[in-house]
């Protein structure tokens, strides 16, 4: 039994079927991988799961109010912010009655420019 050249490459296959069949395996691969959304990546990654946990205590801890501020100013801050921008959503949302009827008859006549 002889001994190879050190360099012979005889025994790798070398045709253009491989090489087309290396090149689909990789693209099905890439599309596969690429088709994961962020949401999969932050249910199976480590880091995504600490990143996700990280972004939610960072929330939780910007919406409790502080020792120093009451909650009845933080919600009315809330209410406000979150108030419609229009003038008839306003008067509903941060009145804890129903608006009066003339507001909301009249609301569009001041509206307009008339």
């Amino acid at each position: 039994m002889t001994m190879p050249e050190f360099f012979d490459t005889n025994r790798i296959a070398d045709d253009p079927e491989q090489w087309n069949a290396l090149a689909e395996r990789v693209a099905e691969t890439a599309a596969r991988a690429s088709k994961r959304s962020t949401v999969d990546w932050l249910a199976t990654s480590r880091a995504g799961c600490v990143a996700a946990s990280l972004l939610l205590v960072a929330a939780w801890a910007l919406m409790t109010p502080t020792k120093s501020s009451s909650a009845k100013t933080f919600a009315a801050e809330w209410v406000q912010a979150l108030a419609p921008a229009d003038d008839i959503g306003k008067t509903i949302i941060v009145r804890n009655s129903p608006p009066p009827i003339g507001a909301l008859l009249l609301a569009n006549r001041r509206g307009s420019g008339r």
